[in-house]
């Protein structure tokens, strides 16, 4: 994946426990749960990304990019 890439949100849940580990490595601060959806490129492709955007804030349809973060991609407003 090559520079961010815009899209919008469609679809997402909340991950609320924690991911087994290996490979999963819990922040020194510990586990919060995070979104993780699926981002619809211009393109027509769909991306799945962890949502960098708070829980209250997430709408179908919002506009996002998509970027490279280590493991899988990322994606905010």
């Amino acid at each position: 994946m090559e520079g961010p890439l815009t899209g919008s949100l469609w679809t997402w849940t909340v991950q609320r426990f924690e991911p087994k580990s290996p490979p999963y490595v819990p922040p020194p601060e510990g586990f919060q749960p995070f979104a993780v959806g699926y981002v619809e490129l211009s393109t027509g492709e769909r991306v799945m990304a962890i949502l960098d955007v708070s829980l209250d804030a997430l709408r179908i349809g919002m506009p996002l990019k998509v970027v490279s973060a280590a493991g899988v991609p990322h994606a905010h407003v």
